[in-house]
């Protein structure tokens, strides 16, 4: 009986790491954020993500992408019928996981972006076989270039409602550093 109970945790430690195997690591003087949207509803509508004045990428459907950016204040938002906005100060070296969730919204879906605590094992599950299925989207130079230009307009009144909404008083999400993402280590046989 006593062997079983040592061999339960290395179980679910392997199939952990096997479920993490699509996971990327951040570079020790980088955070990263997965923008995910693991979600159909609304899935032919684009959802455009920023952090704060500069566009990061924009897609449709069922997919995610990574983020790689410098530690410190982020204010990320993402952008469909409405605006969902959540803020916070990323630490070097942490995985976030940060779900873009599509809402039911008048004319087309809205967006609401929501960050994954990694204790609710079962959307993490959820998560992980999500990745492990799809590459990430990417973004070249060009597209997001292209993207900056086109959504010039939305930046700027974005920002602005960002900073009318503060004002306010009103709360905005904010990002926990102790909800990061441990990523383990690979597998070895």
């Amino acid at each position: 009986m006593r062997k079983h109970l040592y061999v339960l945790p290395l179980l679910l430690l392997s199939m952990h790491a096997a479920m993490a195997q699509g996971m990327k690591e951040a570079p020790a003087d980088k955070a990263l954020v997965y923008f995910l949207r693991p979600s159909g509803l609304g899935a032919l509508i684009n959802f455009s993500f920023f952090d704060s004045a500069q566009v990061i990428g924009r897609f449709n459907g069922e997919k995610y992408m990574l983020y790689e950016c410098a530690p410190g204040p982020h204010i990320f938002w993402a952008r469909s019928e409405n605006k969902s906005f959540i803020s916070g100060h990323l630490e070097a070296g942490k995985v976030y996981f940060i779900e873009a969730q599509p809402q039911m919204g008048g004319i087309k879906a809205g967006v609401e972006l929501i960050q994954v605590d990694p204790a609710d094992t079962k959307r993490m599950e959820r998560l992980l076989k999500f990745i492990n299925k799809r590459k990430p989207r990417t973004f070249t130079q060009e597209e997001l270039t292209e993207l900056s230009t086109d959504l010039d307009d939305v930046l700027r009144r974005g920002m602005k409602e960002f900073q009318s909404i503060r004002s306010n008083g009103e709360m905005i999400p904010v990002i926990d550093n102790n909800k990061h993402i441990v990523v383990p280590p690979p597998a070895t046989l």
